[in-house]
């Protein structure tokens, strides 16, 4: 027991856990390890079964951290797979509401109005931004292994160019990253150990910089994980008291009771194991029954025959009423969420106490695998790899007791080998072979007095150690996946340059070569598009459509993933069914469906005339209309993987969250349903903020314009949009785009959205806090000082006149905060960073630190790095300004050298949250003092 972990009393840290937890005390494997986490001597693993309360990792480093052990102020906790309910969130959310207040006081908490940030990274906008807020402030950030991973490597999904830097420097410095089912992302894990490498200097020479705090990386497990490359002291496992304790020996005991079936013919398959599952949720008392499918198709055939057989039996003999619910990964995360309700309400989720009342049936993919908390009394599944049959095992009886007995029932499906052809042949071999593969393990476990297996976790644990051979077999192979180097870091971290060749793309390093799996596709629903029609004649200016979407982003709510072929098959579809009604009411040059890249830029549009005629059956066309068609649909398919597609709202096709081409009722969209709109990021919050914290409204001609209507106080008109222009080229219709009046993610109008504020009275302001931050972050004196410096000179750029002009800045002084807009095509590519950069190179600097601060100057805005524009300045012939910003260039290659990547955009990220906490802060008094 450390020196540190004896002030911290046993008693004191149970009490601050049960408080933060709302459970009774920890366990004992929890308390080891948090003597590790207050002796900063973290294992690399924590291989410890589910249902033992991993995700309480959380609670125990804050306690640590509010001790005073030297661990990272961010914890991010990573986890695979998006889920209906987000069980680390919410568990997050949990500590914060029941923080105590002493703890809240060692965390420097209590003067935050909202407590611990917490945000989470799940793709799109989702991003609350809380956890950039202030580097020095304790915060929790929970995502997937692509939003993390992407934004770690500077290529953040759905960020701006300018923020990537920005999420990148907060990522990867002062930062433990937990990555929980540690098992199912082997590439990503062994990213992040390259990182802390990297982060270590081993890859890069730090030079004579300062010291950056740490990124760190603890891997969590439930399946016995092979950590043969690990060493053994740094793995994390329960020992024989952690067993022996009572709650612990009941959930590693929960009896689960498996049979494995056998069957050959493929078309039985689903049949079987709903009338399985039937007879186990009806039989004595209602049960719950779980039960998993690897195919989606197969799933809702499985859901569909379930209620088919109660609903007939229900008529027939008085069969008491069902439940069912379809947990897919393919479904819209607005209704998954809506999901979130249907499993508490039904007892399904781990915890919850309700008494099942009648038959209730969830059918699952893989989306219910990892990432929800589920508890169901039995269990029907097909046979699957081992590690994700062991996440399976663990949603069913997972708190054990000495009355509950899971029944499960594995139905294993042998392939059939075919004598030709000879492709045919050799792939029945193959899938054979996979087969006697996974069903090996479940071979091997106890055989119960009742004649079927014992798969209780402490037999999965047993089978793990005696036969890991076997085990390992039937698991899924690791896929190959590329080494990072320094050189790809720092070419990914030239956040500046639209393209690079030597910037690939980053899902390998995120997830391996994986040649086998189908490309998919995002779809989204909106009812406004974003197009220019003159006359019958329609438009999409990518760079229109791209601005667009950044001002009203995609949000993850709207989001649905699905292949690509299963996307491109139901769009087509649903073009030929409406392509038969003569009364559709939308026409041919009105743009139906945008293509959008994973940054965010323009790919295609589709108006409904193209559309349609993709949609022509072969017969309807010539033989150059079938070969132009297939050209077409060819490019295409080629452009919808790993795109974003926007479709709008008439074309309709959701029901219930999931793509049904038959379905033709309409499509709820978050720029335009109301209830959508008004939900609350987060319940817990005492904040009154939007989910959706963007609006479009048409906008019509008026006697000055266009004129955007009045949506209410609390939404500000940030631009129309023309999507309409008569033949003298007057825009006689558009797209308002409202931003709720505090929302700031738009990095372009950071200067604009604030109140006024004087250029000398916002430098001040933003120098003391970027001091505070950096003192608090325990930084050297001579960074403290630069980083004040830099404040102190990052927007003198702004008090060039035609900066001032642009901005509509008022006339009775210089100004770096104004209101209204402005005109920013006054400014014709001039850059304040870029103005203030030249005033900062005539000041002078401390020794030793000069390169720093300019570069913080020119950067505070995600340029620099390495290009920044030198257009539209006026002090100098355009070869001075050329080689001025050269040098900015080879500065921030110099620098990058010597702190790393992650080390020189963390110093910016400091400088940049102090600047938008100002604006923040000084926006927020005046809209309190107009209002009072």
């Amino acid at each position: 027991m450390t020196s540190v972990f004896d002030v911290c009393s046993e008693r004191r840290f149970a009490a601050a856990f049960a408080a933060l937890t709302g459970e009774c005390g920890p366990f004992r494997w929890q308390l080891r390890l948090l003597r590790r986490m207050l002796g900063v001597n973290l294992p690399k693993a924590v291989d410890v079964p589910t249902g033992l309360g991993k995700t309480a990792v959380m609670a125990l480093w804050l306690i640590a951290v509010a001790e005073g052990a030297g661990l990272p102020r961010r914890l991010v906790y990573v986890v695979d797979r998006r889920a209906v309910v987000d069980q680390a969130t919410r568990f997050a959310e949990q500590l914060r509401c029941n923080m105590p207040t002493d703890l809240a006081e060692k965390l420097h908490l209590d003067q935050r109005a909202d407590g611990l940030p917490i945000s989470t990274l799940r793709g799109g906008f989702a991003d609350n931004r809380d956890w950039l807020e202030d580097p020095s402030v304790p915060a929790i950030v929970v995502g997937t292994i692509d939003m993390v991973g992407s934004r770690l490597l500077f290529e953040g999904y759905g960020v701006s160019r300018r923020m990537r830097p920005y999420h990148a420097g907060m990522l990867g410095v002062d930062s433990l990253v937990v990555l929980d089912e540690a098992h199912l992302c082997p590439p990503f894990e062994a990213l992040l150990r390259q990182i802390a490498e990297q982060r270590d200097g081993k890859l890069g020479p730090l030079g004579t910089a300062q010291p950056t705090p740490p990124f760190q990386l603890m891997s969590l497990s439930a399946t016995g994980r092979d950590t043969s490359d690990l060493a053994s002291e740094s793995i994390f496992r329960l020992e024989d008291e952690d067993r022996n304790e009572r709650t612990v020996h009941q959930r590693l005991a929960a009896k689960k009771r498996l049979k494995v079936t056998e069957l050959t013919d493929p078309k039985s398959l689903t049949e079987r194991m709903a009338k399985r599952a039937v007879e186990i949720g009806t039989r004595g008392l209602p049960s719950r029954v779980l039960v998993y499918s690897h195919s989606r198709t197969h799933a809702v055939d499985i859901k569909s025959r379930i209620d088919k057989a109660l609903n007939q039996g229900r008529r027939s003999a008085g069969t008491a009423r069902h439940m069912s619910e379809l947990l897919v990964g393919e479904r819209r995360v607005h209704e998954r969420s809506e999901l979130e309700g249907w499993l508490s309400d039904q007892g399904l989720l781990g915890g919850t106490e309700t008494p099942c009342r009648t038959p209730t049936f969830l059918v699952a993919t893989s989306a219910g695998e990892v990432g929800v908390d589920l508890d169901a009394d039995h269990m029907v599944c097909d046979l699957v790899a081992y590690e994700r049959m062991v996440q399976r095992l663990g949603r069913v009886n997972r708190r054990g007791g000495m009355n509950r007995s899971a029944t499960v029932d594995v139905f294993a499906l042998r392939p059939q080998i075919k004598d030709r052809p000879k492709k045919a042949k050799e792939s029945g071999e193959k899938a054979l072979e996979v087969f006697e593969k996974q069903l090996a393990p479940l071979s091997r476990l106890r055989l119960g007095e009742d004649g079927r297996l014992d798969a209780c976790p402490l037999a999965t644990v047993e089978l793990k150690s005696k036969h890991p051979e076997v085990v390992s077999a039937a698991t899924t192979p690791t896929p190959l996946y590329p080494a990072l180097s320094r050189p790809l870091v720092d070419a990914w971290a030239m956040t500046s340059l639209d393209r690079h060749e030597g910037r690939p793309e980053v899902r390998p390093w995120l997830r391996g070569w994986e040649d086998e799996e189908e490309p998919q596709t995002t779809v989204v629903w909106r009812t406004h598009l974003p197009y220019l029609r003159t006359g019958r004649e329609t438009a999409t200016p990518p760079a229109m459509v791209a601005e667009f979407f950044r001002i009203a982003p995609v949000h993850i709510s709207e989001k649905l993933e699905a292949g690509s072929p299963r996307v491109f098959d139901w769009i087509l579809k649903r073009a030929a069914q409406l392509g038969k009604r003569e009364h559709h009411a939308v026409e041919d040059d009105e743009l139906v469906v945008i293509l959008l890249d994973r940054g965010g830029d323009f790919v295609i549009g589709v108006n409904w005339g193209q559309l349609k005629r993709l949609a022509l059956p072969a017969g309807t066309l010539d033989k150059a209309g079938v070969s132009e068609r297939n050209r077409q649909k060819d490019e295409w398919k080629k452009r919808l993987s790993g795109s974003l597609m926007v479709v709008d709202a008439r074309i309709c096709g959701c029901r219930n969250g999931m793509l049904d081409e038959k379905y033709d009722e309409a499509v709820p969209t978050a720029d335009a349903d109301d209830r959508w709109m008004s939900e609350n990021e987060d319940p817990s919050s005492e904040r009154s903020r939007p989910l959706i914290r963007f609006r479009v409204e048409q906008a019509n001609e008026g006697d000055e314009g266009l004129s955007a209507p009045d949506v209410g106080e609390d939404w500000r008109h940030v631009r129309t949009f023309d999507t309409r222009v008569d033949a003298g080229g007057m825009p006689t219709q558009g797209l308002a785009v409202y931003k709720w009046h505090d929302d700031a993610e738009d990095e372009d109008s950071r200067s604009i959205l604030s109140a006024p504020q004087l250029l000398r009275d916002h430098a001040e302001q933003v120098a003391k806090r970027a001091r505070q931050i950096a003192e608090r972050l325990a930084m050297a004196p001579d960074e403290v000082n630069a980083l004040v410096v830099a404040a102190e000179l990052h927007d003198d750029g702004k008090a060039a006149e035609r900066w001032q002009r642009a901005m509509n800045a008022r006339d009775d002084g210089i100004y770096a905060k104004t209101e209204g807009g402005g005109n920013p095509r006054l400014l014709e590519g001039y850059r304040h960073e870029f103005g203030s950069l030249l005033k900062a190179e005539q000041q002078d600097l401390p020794d030793g630190m000069r390169d720093l601060i300019l570069h913080l100057i020119a950067a505070h805005h995600g340029y620099a790095r390495p290009l920044i524009g030198c257009e539209g300045c006026e002090v100098g012939p355009p070869s001075y300004l050329e080689s001025k910003a050269g040098d900015a260039a080879l500065r921030f290659a110099r620098l990058q050298k010597a702190y790393g990547p992650w080390g020189l955009a963390w110093r910016e990220a400091i400088l940049r949250a102090a600047d938008q906490a100002v604006s923040r802060e000084w926006s927020n008094r005046r809209r309190r003092q107009d209002d009072g």
